[in-house]
């Protein structure tokens, strides 16, 4: 009701406006006066274009009095523009949030089936062991029964006795290997176990969940001498792993308590472990996260393993090219841009390890790159030659830290 009333009264206003232009004009008209020292039908005229353009400035201050809306689209459509641009921008990340945890899902179901698969195994081995055990513990009975028994006459049976007390102890030992085998597969149970309940949670909340770590995310890289003793190594490497755990509980805002998050299987460690100790120079250690993990599940991880060496020493150059520069400022930066690329391609080709995620082998600091951009622009038009060179010496592990050097090329 408000807009047909509103568009009544802009409509008796312009009615008015208009008679009382008309009208103007027709006094002026007949009395044939004159403005600026106009003909009188020029003046008329001047009249008659003042009243339209008074109907319409009118007309829109009404409308932008009276209307809120009027206003807005008068004056704010650039805002709502923008802001019509962010929502879709939002719209698109949510989208992306959403097939991110989708994957999730997928991923944890199918992590969820292979433990129950490993739980399922380690059960029916620790089921044997325990058959195994009653087995050896009834034979073993057995044994020191009949050792006492031929402990009464020692003349007679002295080589039976000594026959009988070798298998004893070798039934012992036996007895004393399986019950740690039983007490490991046990814990290994129960861990799975636990494992397998916050899977399942993991699983219910993943809809809604945010994932803390990626599949394949490096969770730390440290580097090790190797050629220690296994014990020195095991040692070593359990360090790293407890670190890598206490960095975890810091980013999850929970630093300095005493919680295990990170699981690695024990093989896996084990492993790791020989091979450290096997390798005569530097190792690399790089835990990952073996899959995606929802914040308050536990991260599975994973050891990568690899030797470090001296891949680049100090200033030397790592990659020179030859770019051809146009007019337009905005090559210059897409020039560096790519030859940052080709640096970090050609370092990873060289021996250095990459990020698994992002695959770039070190960083540049925005003031170097927009120093380097700068030198570049004032070769507009023509040939320049970028170099990188190694700031020190620069090993596997990395990060690759380079100076690059501008030089103008005559033609």
């Amino acid at each position: 009701m408000f807009g047909l009333a509103l568009i009544a009264v802009i409509a008796v206003m312009g009615g008015i406006i208009a008679y009382i232009g008309d009208w103007l004009g027709s006094r002026v008209g007949k009395r044939k006066l004159t403005v600026f020292g106009l003909r009188p039908k020029h003046t008329s005229i001047l009249f008659t274009i003042v009243t339209g353009i008074i109907i319409a400035g009118v007309t829109l201050g009404t409308l932008s009095i009276s209307s809120r809306d009027v206003r807005t689209a008068l004056f704010g459509m650039e805002a709502l523009k923008a802001e019509l641009t962010g929502l879709s921008q939002e719209v698109a990340a949510k989208n992306v949030e959403l097939d991110a945890s989708r994957s999730a899902l997928e991923a944890k179901n199918k992590e969820y089936s292979t433990l129950t698969v490993k739980i399922t195994e380690t059960m029916a081995k620790l089921a044997s062991v325990n058959e195994q055990l009653a087995a050896v513990n009834a034979e073993r009975d057995r044994t020191a029964v009949a050792l006492t028994a031929a402990k009464g006459d020692l003349g007679k049976a002295r080589k039976e006795i000594d026959a009988l007390q070798t298998t004893k102890n070798e039934l012992d030992a036996r007895v004393a290997s399986l019950n740690d085998a039983k007490t490991q597969l046990q814990a290994d149970v129960d861990r799975l176990n636990e494992l397998t309940a916050n899977l399942s949670q993991g699983i219910q909340t993943v809809r809604e969940g945010v994932v803390i770590f990626r599949a394949g995310e490096s969770l730390a890289t440290a580097v090790t001498k190797g050629g220690r003793p296994k014990n020195e190594a095991e040692q070593i490497l359990g360090g790293i792993i407890n670190g890598t755990n206490q960095r975890i509980l810091a980013r999850l805002g929970a630093a300095g308590k005493n919680i295990e998050v990170l699981w690695i299987p024990r093989a896996d460690f084990d492993q790791a472990a020989a091979i450290i100790a096997a390798t005569p120079d530097e190792v690399i250690v790089r835990i990952l996260a073996a899959g995606n993990t929802i914040l308050g599940e536990p991260v599975i991880g994973r050891i990568e393993l690899f030797p470090n060496k001296l891949v680049y020493t100090s200033d030397e150059t790592v990659l020179s090219q030859t770019l051809e520069l146009g007019d337009d400022a905005k090559q210059a930066e897409d020039a560096v841009l790519l030859f940052l690329q080709r640096v970090n391609a050609q370092a990873v080709v060289k021996g250095i390890l990459p990020d698994p995620l992002q695959g770039t082998v070190g960083v540049i600091s925005g003031s170097q790159l927009f120093d380097t951009v700068n030198k570049v622009k004032r070769f507009g038009g023509g040939q320049v030659e970028l170099t990188a060179v190694a700031k020190g010496d620069i090993y596997t592990a990395g990060p690759l830290q380079i100076e690059i050097k501008v030089r103008g090329i005559q033609n």
